[in-house]
């Protein structure tokens, strides 16, 4: 084995430097992720909800075409303002309606409404039957809604009212079940 020749200590601090380079690169790259994980707001989890709702429900029974995801809201607010445009980058596959601006269509699969009263509801349900229609809260499912958003823990969470899913004939895939709280009527 050859020695060592020079009294210097030996430092070896430059075969870690690339390790160490890195690894504070990747510090670096968390920290500065942190804001942007920040600006994920509720309106922004709600509109991604929304759109996934319908690639986790099954339109099958119902009889109505699916060549396209027709997402309907009843109003413009943060959800569905972020909604359409997550829908916007994907014409291919889903369409946006606004209906209090004379959107009309034929069929809505997903249809959100911000508002939770009992004859809302119910007139939606008319008007569309096949659709999942979508709100905020335990009073909407109560009033006959089928998902509303709620807060769990601190985090937004599907509720779903099974019952009133059924109706629909919309079958909704165990993907969707797992990740939902499941309403339970109270009894009255």
């Amino acid at each position: 084995m050859a020695q060592r020749k020079s009294n210097k200590p030996m430092t070896i601090g430059f075969k870690f430097k690339p390790a160490l380079s890195s690894m504070l690169a990747v510090l670096g790259l968390n920290l500065f992720a942190l804001p942007v994980i920040a600006k994920v707001d509720d309106a922004d989890l709600k509109a991604v909800y929304l759109f996934r709702f319908a690639l986790l429900a099954d339109w099958q029974n119902t009889g109505v075409s699916s060549e396209h995801i027709e997402y309907c809201v009843t109003d413009i607010n943060e959800i569905s303002l972020r909604l359409e445009a997550i829908i916007a980058s994907k014409p291919q596959m889903a369409r946006f309606f606004l209906l209090s601006e004379g959107g009309d269509p034929q069929v809505c699969h997903i249809l959100f409404t911000s508002q939770s009263d009992a004859d809302n509801n119910e007139q939606l349900r008319q008007q569309y039957p096949h659709a999942l229609l979508v709100g905020d809260g335990v009073d909407f499912v109560k009033n006959g809604g089928m998902i509303a958003f709620v807060k769990v823990r601190n985090r937004i969470r599907p509720l779903i009212a099974r019952a009133n899913v059924e109706q629909s004939q919309v079958l909704l895939r165990s993907q969707l079940l797992e990740v939902s709280e499941l309403y339970k009527a109270e009894a009255e």
